[in-house]
């Protein structure tokens, strides 16, 4: 029903277009299940779980064991200020898309290409993150441990040579930087790829009428 709403405003507005346009906007943004109204509800669904969890998470390193592990802190807030920034931005970009000024085929192609570098970005930096924490907390836990057998081959002794230290943790990093990419891949496909396809479909199908 949707589609076919908006592929009648789409007609009209060769006809009538300040207020097709109008019109247009307006039902692309409106429907509490429209692709615009999906991707805005699960950004801040993200927003909130970030504050939630990380909220609680930061405020414990700072506090937990004297403050020894502060650092861990400081890391997950500087993460949470990227996300905050991220989400910024996006909001931003899906009110303008809500509400497109001008000519509403150019203008809201142009924003969707826009959130979709933005969606392409959040994945990227999702999936450098992954070996990024595994090296930091990897430090963390060699400057904080008081003893590490000389058998564990993630750390050099004389039983692991630094090249073999080097080899597992190449590995170790790979394999769990592919798992989290895949699972990152879904996730955000399912929060936001899916409903931008769904646009760019609505488009598509619009201008072959």
């Amino acid at each position: 029903m949707e589609l076919d709403e908006l592929k009648d405003l789409w007609q009209q507005n060769t006809q009538h277009p300040p207020g097709a346009e109008l019109r247009l906007s307006e039902l692309l943004a409106r429907k509490s299940n429209s692709p615009l109204s999906t991707i805005k509800r699960n950004l801040n669904w993200e927003l909130g779980a970030i504050i939630i969890l990380y909220g609680t998470s930061i405020l414990f390193y700072f506090i937990a064991w004297n403050g020894k592990l502060e650092s861990v802190g400081w890391f997950m807030l500087f993460i949470a200020l990227l996300f905050f920034v991220y989400y910024y931005m996006k909001i931003r970009l899906l009110d303008k898309m809500a509400n497109p000024a001008g000519r509403v085929k150019q203008t809201l192609q142009h924003q969707i290409t826009t959130l979709e570098s933005f969606v392409r970005m959040y994945f990227i930096a999702g999936t450098v993150l992954i070996p990024v924490s595994i090296l930091f907390f990897a430090r963390l836990y060699y400057v904080h441990s008081r003893y590490i057998t000389p058998g564990n081959i993630l750390f050099p002794s004389d039983e692991n040579p630094l090249w073999k230290v080097l080899l597992a943790w190449t590995f170790l990093i790979a394999v769990i930087t592919y798992l989290s990419l895949m699972m990152n891949k879904w996730y955000i496909n399912k929060l936001y790829s899916r409903h931008i396809n769904k646009l760019k479909s609505i488009l598509k199908e619009m201008e072959e009428e």
